[in-house]
């Protein structure tokens, strides 16, 4: 007589597979259609809902890079919220973009597996939106002086950079 085994196996709290997908289509639409004028929100959305049904096709990233683009027709003033928002929002739809490619739709996701991307999103975005209120601050003092504000960013972006590699080296 053969005796039926029967395995449990728990992953504790989980998502179902296509969260992901259906963060990428509310954070990419929604801030598409907030921050981006409307001619231009219209091909966010469809980019962020593409991207959602097909990761593959990298339409997230050019949802991010329309949402990127619209802030240089605004005049950036350190007040203004739409620069810190769209940092945000293009560095978080380029995280979970990664892990729509990854992670199956029909699949399960652990919530644990989250920790680790949102820790480093948020490792990054602390020093960025510091640079950010550095940059817009300068650039409304001394408007004259285009140039430097570019160059303090430049070197901003460099010291992020530094930041990610460190962190990336530590895990």
């Amino acid at each position: 007589m053969s005796e039926r085994l029967h395995a449990r196996i728990s992953v504790g709290p989980h998502l179902p597979g296509f969260a992901p997908r259906l963060a990428i289509a509310l954070v990419g639409g929604v801030a598409a259609l907030l921050l981006v004028p409307v001619p231009f929100a219209y091909l966010g959305l469809a980019l962020a809902i593409l991207g959602a049904l097909f990761p593959a096709t990298l339409a997230v990233w050019g949802c991010a890079l329309v949402i990127a683009l619209a802030q240089l027709g605004r005049v950036p003033e350190p007040t203004d919220w739409h620069p810190y928002v769209t940092l945000a929002v293009v560095h978080l739809l380029h995280v979970i973009g990664a892990l729509s490619i990854v992670v199956e739709p029909g699949g399960v996701l652990q919530a644990r597996v989250l920790r680790r991307p949102l820790l480093g999103w948020v490792a990054v975005q602390v020093p960025a939106q510091c640079v950010l209120v550095a940059v817009l601050i300068f650039a409304s003092v001394r408007p004259m002086l285009l140039p430097l504000p570019g160059a303090f960013a430049a070197v901003g972006a460099v010291c992020a950079g530094a930041l990610v590699v460190l962190v990336i080296r530590r895990r």
